[in-house]
């Protein structure tokens, strides 16, 4: 079987899956793992006392499950789904031998390197990079933040997602993040395993990262990071990373 390498080899359908409409007003998001087993089983415990203790009603994996082409690491995708159903998108990964490819899909679980979620009234855009197709290049370097400038963004969100979005969550940078722009809210759950920016993380190290959680209750969504780091210390979770509200 043929493994592409970009968005001209894949069908529109396959790089901007059909919209997917659930009944979910807490989900929980994660991204950039990068679990060394194929079941998933090295993923911190932390990760999933975070969701079921966040009351989340669906899980959604934003991508960089496994290593290079190595391991694609997708048995995570059960362990998660021992708290909440979970969707996830394909992404962009390296192959060992140099270059990229796109990860396979998997049905309706793992489907679209951009794809759509109806949820709580609101559409929510999950793509891992920002910079890579489908659609335009919004910039959003490692352990940094999305790069506005220049550009229209519902106009590019549009190109990305094949349609309007309320909501975009997007990983790659390993960077936790929550963004309010031209009406659209940006969020980044971080890495749980890896993590940039305000998190602590030792050079070629796993470190207890971040997730995010996503309330669409009440008609408002709101974004909020646990980091995992106070989960294993036995500290409440209260929400201690970025906010944003729309």
């Amino acid at each position: 079987m043929a493994i592409a390498t970009n968005t001209t080899e894949l069908a529109q359908a396959e790089a901007i899956a059909p919209v997917t409409r659930v009944r979910a007003t807490r989900i929980g998001f994660l991204s950039d793992d990068h679990n060394t087993r194929d079941d998933g089983s090295d993923l911190p415990a932390e990760v999933l006392e975070a969701f079921r203790g966040a009351g989340c009603d669906l899980i959604v994996h934003l991508g960089h499950m496994g290593v290079r082409d190595d391991t694609l690491g997708r048995g995570v995708l059960d362990r998660l789904s021992a708290v909440a159903p979970v969707l996830a998108v394909r992404d962009y990964s390296g192959k060992k031998a140099g270059g990229t490819y796109v990860t396979p899909a998997d049905g309706e679980r793992v489907a679209g390197l951009a794809r759509v979620i109806e949820a709580g009234g609101f559409r929510v855009g999950a793509i891992h990079n920002l910079e890579k197709e489908p659609g335009p290049a919004v910039s959003a370097p490692a352990a940094g933040l999305p790069v506005f400038e220049g550009i229209d963004t519902k106009a590019v969100l549009r190109e990305k997602f094949g349609g309007p979005v309320d909501i975009v969550a997007f990983a790659s940078t390993h960077r936790e993040a929550a963004i309010l722009k031209d009406g659209v809210l940006f969020v980044n759950p971080g890495s749980p395993t890896y993590p940039k920016g305000r998190a602590a993380r030792v050079a070629g190290q796993r470190a207890l990262g971040t997730v995010g959680v996503l309330d669409l209750s009440g008609g408002a969504a709101a974004f909020e990071v646990i980091h995992l780091a106070e989960i294993a210390k036995g500290t409440p979770q209260t929400g201690s990373g970025p906010a944003q509200k729309m």
